[in-house]
């Protein structure tokens, strides 16, 4: 059996290979040519972008369910991201991990593949899980 971190560390390895877009990519989608790196921060801080930190990188990675096919930031991530507990979770990590295993509310699919097409199904399961600050790690 592998121990939980060796584990959380083969998933980050895992998600982080999906190829997500860079702080400053971001910046960039949304449309700020000067300091576009600074544009993402601004928005994870205001609680409307998830980041997770890439330490060989030295940056933060942003999952792509986020945008929409123009990249665009889709306004419902903000409330996800407020129902979402996010103490204690500096680089993003848990709420990745939550947002990218498969749930059999959502019929054996992870709430960032249901999101971009159904984000209410998505709010609507998070609401549940974590409605009365309940977090549990899967």
């Amino acid at each position: 059996m592998i121990p939980s971190s060796e584990a959380a560390a083969r998933r980050r390895r895992i998600l982080l290979n999906l190829g997500w877009p860079t702080s400053a990519r971001v910046g960039q989608q949304i449309g700020f040519e000067v300091e576009p790196g600074e544009a993402a921060a601004a928005l994870r801080a205001a609680g409307r972008l998830l980041g997770v930190w890439s330490k060989s990188q030295r940056t933060y990675l942003h999952p792509d369910f986020q945008f929409d096919g123009e990249g665009r930031l889709r306004p419902q991530v903000a409330i996800l991201l407020a129902t979402l507990p996010s103490e204690g979770d500096a680089g993003g990590w848990r709420r990745a991990f939550w947002l990218y295993s498969v749930r059999e509310a959502l019929d054996g699919r992870c709430p960032a593949d249901v999101f971009p097409d159904d984000p209410s199904r998505v709010l609507a399961l998070a609401s549940r899980e974590f409605g009365e600050g309940n977090f549990v790690t899967p």
